[in-house]
């Protein structure tokens, strides 16, 4: 039997049982193995979670799925941010 990592749905099922305190329903058989518990590393930050024993942790994992998302963000948008901020400030600086 080989391990599987946890599929996003899993993981966020154990998340929402977390928060909530509620114990998660069993997964259907068709969608395979149960999901990893979601466990507090001794080893590391109390706040922080890992996935598995040895895997990342949850602020890395959603770190990683969100920088792609970010750059593209600041990509479109940075350069307009920038020009208007430029702006109002030498609008404040000249009025003095």
């Amino acid at each position: 039997m080989t391990d599987l990592p946890p599929t996003i749905d899993a993981i966020l099922e154990s998340i929402r049982a977390r928060v909530t305190g509620e114990v998660a329903a069993a997964p259907p058989a068709a969608e395979g193995p149960p999901p990893l518990p979601v466990i507090p590393s001794p080893a590391t930050d109390p706040g922080k979670v890992t996935l598995s024993e040895g895997s990342m942790t949850l602020d890395a994992l959603v770190q990683k799925m969100l920088e792609p998302m970010l750059k593209a963000w600041l990509d479109q948008r940075l350069p307009e941010i920038v020009e208007r901020v430029a702006r109002e400030e030498i609008r404040r600086i000249a009025g003095q």
